[in-house]
């Protein structure tokens, strides 16, 4: 039955006794002996304790693995304890001292062992751990509860080995004064009854590694001997020769086969001891004396075999050494130009999987580089390369689907931290450092409006010195001064607020980076919609963003609820419903006036005019004071898209708004009151029209009345007189004639 396999994120531990080797050399084998197992005593239990599992043990050493790293880090920790305890009343000869690695990640588990990079990690630093000491790596450290062990950095370390990177290495501070450190020794009671079921088990398992270790050990200490070692020699070469006789033997005395079977014999005898060119020169002889026939097709299918098999063992060999190119050059060496094999067909699939996951991760195609990877390798990890493409697309995968939903802006570090960990922070991957870019925008967008430009702009250099392939760092240097400028505005401290020139450099420097990237645009027209809601001004700011973004750009009307979730912040109930939808931002707008103004009308006249007509007209019903703003607005829009005769009582709305026509200065113009002129009116309406605008132009004349001070006035009056009589003839003969 073949060996089951799984892979499993663990933590491993290596525990080795300090100087055991160089004990053999002073003491008895017997008191050697006595030594580990007052070890395997003391420790054994410690271990139940801690839900460790004995994975097997080497002599003097430990591997045991571990669900949870604070358990193993906390397991180490009692374990030095216990052993210091032990040492105090013992003579230097007697004393047991340890060394303790850990290291966690993923790893390769069957029934009675486990393997992976992460034990072999675990095995290297074991070399690089002080005696009484419990040295960890960062992805232990990370991973484990900081707050119930004392721990401090040691170093950075690498391994020995042509492929090894640095690591950076912590151990346990055994501060016997750290609350800590107190904590994990007061609440460890060993129960013996309660493990003593999983300490037999750990003592069994023992017990079978070390009895294969013992015949070693004894000859470890015999070997101090020079007359023993000559006994072993004698030995070894007597059996050498007894061998030699007895393969003389069968060729002397044994039965002769046939050509054809004594050619099956050497064949699969040079095939057996991997010497499959002489294997295939052996039939070539033969062919040579005898003829091709049956057999020597099939034994030269067996060499064959044998030698993809080898090709196809030194592929993947290559694979796992991380270099897939040299891998397909193999398989391209053996075949030439001669067709795949089945098996070797497989092989080549999972080299070019390898190259394609490459590219494809270049192009930021994560989801395909996922499942390509799957496909040709299952759940297993190969190379550390492929581990970290997984990885890679893992971290794509994730950051995009934060980038599409409100995470982006809540935890745009968490984004961060994932990219940077599985490309790192100096990483080309265009995907990548788009959202980067992103993720550090919207932080700093974050620190900006917390801490103010000067304290952002800080943070804002030091990313620029870790993330040194970024494109360009325009859009994060806009989106913290745009965080900056909403810091001013909302400072109770700052009165200057938006008349300080600061906020009109950062303004400035925004809008010259936003106003040719419609998706930047529109967001900052967000910034400035949500900013006048929470500073109650009744603006309509925003509106002249999004129109000109949307102008260049229709489909960002309909992602306006994404684009603003960054600047989004808790509204009172009036304003509960704004920041969500652009047509009732739109129509929020209709009671505001100034700062964008005529883009808000224009906005809703290109998108939603049908949608706001009835919304609008309602206004007019009852002339309710409160809705001024929202009827001059109204009338503006309605007037603009030809529904002035929809308006029910004109002459109201003239006369309400006649200090608007005269001395707006754009809010409703001359086109605006023409308009309402145009509609049909009866002599009734005519006649109060006429009377208003003659008494005013009188008024005027005689420099009293409310618009006798404006410049223009008499002459925007005028005008207005001129446009009546010009769009009710009728009504003018008869007015003026009588």
């Amino acid at each position: 039955m073949a060996t089951q396999r799984t892979q499993k994120n663990l933590t491993v531990m290596f525990t080795d006794i300090s100087g055991f080797t160089k004990h053999t050399e002073t003491i008895s084998r017997e008191a050697l002996m006595s030594r580990l197992d007052t070890h395997n005593e003391l420790l054994m239990p410690i271990i139940a304790h801690f839900e460790g599992r004995i994975v097997k043990t080497i002599g003097d050493a430990f591997l045991i693995t571990f669900e949870s790293p604070t358990n193993a880090v906390q397991c180490g920790l009692f374990m030095q304890h216990t052993l210091r305890k032990y040492n105090l009343e013992k003579a230097d000869g007697e004393q047991i001292h340890i060394k303790v690695s850990i290291n966690g990640g993923e790893v390769t588990v069957t029934d009675t062992d486990v393997f992976g990079d992460p034990v072999n990690v675990a095995a290297k630093i074991e070399k690089a751990t002080n005696p009484d000491e419990i040295y960890f790596t960062e992805s232990v450290f990370l991973a484990m509860n900081k707050a119930e062990v004392p721990t401090s950095f040691v170093k950075t370390f690498r391994p020995k080995g042509a492929d090894s990177t640095e690591i950076k290495l912590y151990k346990v501070a055994m501060d016997e004064g750290d609350e800590r450190y107190k904590k994990v020794i007061a609440n460890t009671h060993i129960d013996a009854e309660k493990n003593k079921t999983r300490v037999l088990e750990l003592s069994n398992l023992a017990e079978k590694e070390f009895v294969r270790y013992q015949d070693t050990l004894e000859a470890l200490v015999e070997s101090q001997s020079s007359g023993s070692r000559a006994v072993l020699i004698a030995v070894i070469v007597g059996a050498l020769i007894l061998a030699t006789a007895v393969i003389v033997g069968f060729y002397a005395f044994g039965g002769k086969d046939k050509p054809n079977e004594q050619l099956a014999k050497d064949v699969r005898a040079y095939l057996q001891t991997d010497k499959p060119s002489e294997a295939r020169g052996r039939i070539e002889t033969y062919i040579g004396d005898y003829g091709a026939d049956d057999e020597t097709s099939k034994l030269l299918n067996e060499v064959r075999d044998y030698e993809v098999g080898q090709v196809i063992a030194e592929s993947d060999r290559l694979i796992e050494a991380g270099q897939p190119e040299n891998a397909r050059s193999a398989i391209k060496k053996y075949f030439g130009s001669n067709d795949l094999t089945e098996p070797a067909q497989k092989a080549m699939a999972r080299v070019q999987a390898y190259l394609d996951a490459r590219e494809l991760i270049a192009e930021g195609k994560a989801k395909e580089t996922s499942d390509l990877l799957a496909t040709a390798f299952g759940d297993t990890n190969p190379s550390a390369e492929i581990k970290r493409l997984r990885e890679q697309s893992a971290a794509l995968i994730r950051v995009r689907k934060m980038n599409e939903s409100v995470e982006r802006f809540a935890e745009p570090m968490v984004m961060y931290g994932a990219l940077a960990g599985a490309f790192g922070e100096d990483t080309d991957n265009k995907a990548a450092l788009e959202l980067i870019e992103e993720a550090l925008a919207n932080e700093l967008y974050r620190d900006g409006k917390s801490n103010g430009y000067d304290v952002a702009n800080i943070n804002y250099e030091a990313y620029r010195k870790r993330v040194t392939n970024l494109a360009s760092w325009g859009w994060v240097n806009a989106h913290m001064k745009m965080g900056a400028m909403w810091q001013i505005l909302t400072d109770p401290k700052n009165r200057s607020g938006r008349e300080s020139q600061a906020f009109w450099d950062l303004r400035n420097g925004v809008i010259e980076y936003v106003k040719n990237k419609p998706d930047k645009l529109y967001r900052f027209g967000c910034m400035e919609f949500i900013l006048a809601r929470v500073r109650w001004q009744a603006t309509c700011d925003g509106a002249g963003s999004w129109l000109q973004a949307i102008n260049a750009d229709p489909g960002l009307a309909k992602r306006h609820d994404e684009l603003m979730a960054c600047y989004r912040v808790p509204l009172n109930s009036a304003h509960a419903d704004l920041g969500h939808d652009l047509k009732t931002d739109l129509k929020y707008m209709l009671g505001c006036f100034t700062s964008g103004i005529i883009e808000m009308r224009d906005l809703i006249k290109k998108l939603y005019y049908d949608d706001l007509r009835e919304t609008m007209l309602s206004y007019f019903a009852g002339m309710n004071e409160e809705f001024e703003t929202e009827r001059m607005n109204s009338l503006a829009i309605l007037t603009e898209m030809g529904d002035a005769e929809l308006i029910p009582d004109r002459f109201a709305v003239f006369r309400e708004q006649f200090s608007t026509f005269v001395t707006s200065g754009g809010r409703l113009e001359r086109y605006h009151s023409n308009a309402l002129f145009q509609a049909t009116m009866t002599y009734a309406d005519y006649q109060e029209y006429r009377r208003l605008i003659d008494s005013t132009l009188t008024d005027i004349g005689n420099k009293t009345g409310p618009y006798s001070g404006y410049t223009h006035s008499a002459e925007t009056v005028q005008n207005m007189l001129s446009d009546l009589k010009v769009a009710q003839p009728q009504h003018t003969a008869q007015y003026d004639g009588g």
